[in-house]
């Protein structure tokens, strides 16, 4: 919660439970999640923990790679094509489960 004052001050409270705080959704939360991941180039372990976290969640391999996808412009090809060979690791990973 950010709360102005009359004066050019302001104070923040941050909570880390997002159901205290968040009107999104967890879908849109773990993608937005997999977005800022892709974009800030984080290793590849983390981005793939949030690639099965939205899966969970119930997003779609396609939307998923469509986040990745749209970070082109902002993160660059490089971390994009890096983002996309965890998502295809955990996409394989996800079907190799369900067909056992």
């Amino acid at each position: 919660m950010i709360t102005l004052d009359e004066e050019p001050t302001f104070s923040m409270s941050a909570s880390l439970n997002r159901s205290n705080r968040s009107s999104l959704d967890e879908t849109s939360t773990e993608l937005v999640t997999v977005a800022a991941l892709t974009a800030l180039q984080y290793p590849r372990e983390q981005l793939q923990i949030h690639i099965e976290s939205a899966l969970a969640a119930g997003c779609s391999p396609q939307e998923i790679t469509e986040v990745i996808l749209q970070m082109a412009l902002y993160a660059g090809l490089p971390a994009v094509r890096n983002a996309l060979q965890a998502g295809a690791d955990v996409f394989h990973k996800a079907q190799l489960e369900q067909g056992a």
